[in-house]
């Protein structure tokens, strides 16, 4: 995995755990997009590996 994708999902991981705690509500817009934003890296790092996967 590319580094600097596994330091931003960290870093995404960890803001979307504060918001929730610091809001105290799963369902919070701000947690809610922090998901989503989480969610397009971790995509991408699945078709990364998919493609490398292919290639071998």
């Amino acid at each position: 995995m590319d580094k600097q994708l596994h330091l931003q999902m960290e870093q995404l991981r960890n803001k979307m755990v504060e918001t929730a705690l610091l809001k105290q509500n799963l369902l919070h817009r701000d947690v809610i997009s922090l998901s989503q934003s989480l969610d397009k890296i971790i995509i991408q790092v699945q078709e990364e590996h998919r493609a490398l996967s292919r290639a071998n």
